[in-house]
């Protein structure tokens, strides 16, 4: 009896399947968020990390350190604002009290298509953990080149004063409500942002 020849299939494989929704994945963020391969004005690979250095109107520093990355499921359908697409990452803070704060980023970026020069960006930065009250602010900005100029609108002093302690209350009546903190972050890796904590914690 002669044996049939089988069929042979598409046999991928698990690396052939990793590779090849990976490919799928990098197409779609092509198609809908081009600008995700040109964050700050160099080519990129889908996302961006940062570091700056986030100084307050009563001259307290901080170290902080972001990476994002488009999210679709993020996106607001209430902002008239477009295009405009959702982000998530992470983000930590530091303070010149040897103090790191690990955060849960998300957010939004508004006029970006094919870069993001001139785009307006968003982030909520909530710290992680179940403590209560847990510390969270917000900073608002706008790319100018490589540059990601920002301001937290006042927000970050509702409950992180700059030795990390918790402000007393969780309002815009803080001991000195008139504090706001600006940073502007560059291109730039975790490294990076252990080299700017260990700089302030040597001239606090």
């Amino acid at each position: 009896m002669v044996p049939t020849p089988r069929r042979r299939g598409l046999r991928l494989g698990c690396m052939g399947s990793l590779v090849f929704a990976l490919a799928v994945a990098t197409g779609v963020t092509a198609l809908l968020t081009p600008w995700a391969f040109h964050i700050g004005g160099q080519w990129t690979l889908g996302y961006w990390t940062g570091v700056g250095r986030i100084r307050d109107s009563a001259g307290a520093e901080y170290g902080l350190y972001v990476y994002f990355l488009p999210w679709a499921r993020g996106t607001s359908r209430l902002s008239h604002r477009f295009p405009h697409i959702g982000l998530r990452g992470d983000a930590s803070v530091c303070t010149a009290y040897g103090t790191t704060y690990p955060l849960k980023l998300s957010g939004e970026i508004y006029g970006a298509y094919l870069n993001t020069d001139g785009a307006d960006q968003m982030f909520y930065l909530d710290e992680r953990g179940n403590q209560r009250p847990y510390r969270h602010f917000r900073l608002f900005g706008t790319w100018r080149g490589p540059n990601l100029v920002m301001d937290d609108h006042k927000t970050m002093f509702m409950y992180i004063q700059p030795d990390g302690r918790f402000t007393p209350t969780r309002s815009y009546t803080s001991p000195v409500p008139e504090k706001h903190a600006t940073v502007t972050l560059t291109a730039g890796g975790r490294g990076d942002f252990q080299a700017l904590c260990a700089g302030l914690q040597r001239v606090k």
